[in-house]
């Protein structure tokens, strides 16, 4: 009997116009790694609630180790034997102190004091959070709380796990070591479903389904996906989906893509291609790196910080310090991208720039005014430069998605047909359109969903700023890249004279690569602060546990084998061009 079977499985939310899901069948087997990929509101979640019975199917059954997650007397063997650990770890943290928290699952099993605490111990130091067990939970960045959601999964030591979008909010070095964890499970027997948007991270699975409006389009390989991807023989539903970016550099270059292949295992590829090719011509296309706002005495600020310095739980045993004498001048009309490991602050710098939080010590201004002073019109300020923040189902209130939207521009005043055309006009720019979205319930609405709308909620608002604290996590590839041009666009709309500017919170370091200016955060400081090339190229430090965009490592690791890359390439198409693609002096075939 496979450890896991799901047979005919169908599910409607109440009032949907569609089923979730819709005759949905597969099995597992102890040591089998599935992945599962698709568009926000595919049906992803729906499907790892009911497998954990959470949810109940409208039809088919699903059978965890043998019994049926349906039934509420067999509720205990199937969490027992699956965990899931939720795209939104609040979900699922139940105590006040993190060791607590991990002890919890363990301690509903009866299991002896000396066992919860082995398990407890083991599962903090995996998931990179042993210094933390005594620390309140409430204390915890959204990346370490993820984290922690893991580390209650871990130690209830279940023969299946499911993830949801569990490594959405991790920096790039947790995230590496999460992925290697699963890796180790997969190994060592364990079942794994991993609902990711991240295509590097699905190819490290064995198997991919792919699901859209409920349905499964896709059940086989990574490379079997990817493959068609890349020919476009998959339709416009697999289209949607991204290629990792080994792929996609790969078919820049004429090559063959590999499935999981790393910036440095492509590097070497094209280095000995490069090397067994004599007479290819030297390389000629030079990249610069993309223009940048002046950041001279003459440039305008829109937020300034000086000597900042703010903790959680001040005076208090449990008292944490986020940042420690961060200074800092954001220029008017620019695009800033906030860098750093999970915890490091960037969420508390966003805070305080929208004046939800004031500095114990130093002064931050917000578009010429100054956040903490006497008198200071809090209401103005947060509405000129408005946050979104990181768990945008935190900030919903509204039964209706337009509604919702509509908050924020009706306590301006603004009503009748003016405000519904507002609220149109920023769901639509959101990536929600209107008529479809405006009557649905807002807990309906999927994680990513729910991100976007968070966004329309605040452009609503018709702010001179955005404050974005990541704007792009769990959020499909094709929505990803909307958001991302909506923050740039925002910031160009009306040119650098209007003033406009977004500051972005990003794990992502492909995102941070298209801003004009990074400041990387580490250990509650500001370390560096400056342009995307200066940052990933010249002055870039490992100890700061950010990584580099993929480009970048690729470039630089030809470098070290002795192919010299031009310019500072950002992005694959960037690094493509300088390493002259479809250069008609390319020797045909040599790359593949």
């Amino acid at each position: 009997m496979p450890l896991l079977s799901i047979e005919g499985l169908s599910y409607t939310y109440e009032g949907a116009p569609r089923p979730a899901l819709e005759d949905i069948s597969l099995a597992l087997e102890p040591g089998d790694y599935l992945a599962v990929v698709g568009s926000n509101g595919s049906g992803k979640s729906t499907l790892l609630r009911l497998m954990d019975g959470l949810l109940r199917p409208g039809s088919g059954r699903v059978l965890v180790d043998g019994a049926d997650s349906s039934e509420g007397s067999a509720a205990r063997a199937v969490r027992s034997a699956l965990a899931l650990v939720f795209q939104s770890p609040q979900d699922q943290l139940v105590a006040s102190v993190v060791e607590e928290d991990v002890a919890f699952g363990p301690e509903n099993l009866g299991l002896p004091r000396d066992e919860i605490g082995r398990r407890v111990e083991s599962a903090l130091a995996a998931v990179g959070l042993s210094g933390e067990r005594r620390s309140p939970v409430r204390s915890l960045s959204a990346g370490q709380q993820q984290r922690l959601a893991l580390a209650g999964a871990l130690a209830m030591e279940p023969r299946c796990i499911a993830f949801d979008e569990a490594t959405s909010m991790l920096d790039p070095h947790a995230r590496a070591e999460v992925l290697d964890l699963l890796d180790g499970l997969s190994a060592r027997g364990a079942a794994l479903v991993h609902a990711t948007h991240d295509m590097a991270e699905a190819a490290r699975a064995g198997r991919v389904i792919a699901l859209e409006e409920g349905r499964i389009v896709y059940d086989g390989s990574p490379a079997g996906l990817f493959s068609l991807i890349a020919s476009g023989q998959g339709g416009p539903v697999l289209a949607r989906l991204e290629l990792p970016p080994s792929w996609e550099l790969a078919l820049a270059l004429g090559m063959e893509g590999l499935t999981a292949e790393s910036a440095a295992g492509i590097a070497a590829r094209i280095a000995g291609a490069w090397k067994a090719a004599p007479g290819m011509p030297p390389l000629h296309t030079a990249v610069g790196e993309p223009d940048n706002p002046s950041r001279g005495a003459d440039a305008r600020e829109a937020f300034r910080l000086e000597q900042v310095s703010f903790s959680y739980l001040r005076g208090t045993t449990g008292e944490r310090r986020a940042l420690q004498g961060v200074s800092m001048s954001v220029p008017e009309g620019s695009l800033v991208a906030l860098v750093g490991k999970t915890g490091s602050g960037k969420s508390t710098l966003l805070q305080l720039m929208d004046a939800l939080a004031f500095p114990f010590s130093g002064r931050v201004t917000s578009l010429g005014a100054d956040t903490g002073a006497r008198g200071a019109d809090l209401r103005a300020i947060r509405t000129r430069a408005p946050l979104s923040v990181q768990r945008p189902e935190s900030a919903l209130f509204e039964r209706y998605a337009g509604d919702d939207v509509a908050f924020g521009p009706r306590n301006l005043g603004l009503s009748g047909q003016a405000l519904v055309e507002r609220v149109r006009a920023a769901m639509e720019t959101a990536g929600l359109p209107f008529t479809a979205f405006r009557d649905r319930k807002t807990r309906s609405l999927s994680g990513g969903e729910k991100r976007k709308l968070a966004i329309a909620g605040v452009l609503a608002l018709q702010p001179l700023a955005l404050l974005l604290d990541e704007p792009c996590s769990a959020l499909d590839p094709a929505s990803r890249k909307a958001m991302s041009a909506l923050a740039r666009s925002f910031a160009l709309r009306a040119g650098a004279s209007d003033g406009r500017t977004v500051v972005m919170a990003t794990h992502s370091m492909e995102e941070a690569a298209a801003a004009d200016l990074v400041a990387v955060i580490a250990e509650g400081g500001l370390a560096a602060f400056g342009t995307p090339g200066e940052i990933f190229y010249d002055h870039f430090e490992p100890a700061w546990g950010i990584g580099r965009p993929f480009a970048c490592e690729a470039a630089i690791e030809l470098g070290r084998l002795g192919v010299e890359v031009p310019g500072q390439p950002l992005d694959i198409p960037a690094l493509a061009a300088a390493l002259g693609a479809g250069h008609e002096a390319r020797v045909a075939g040599r790359l593949s």
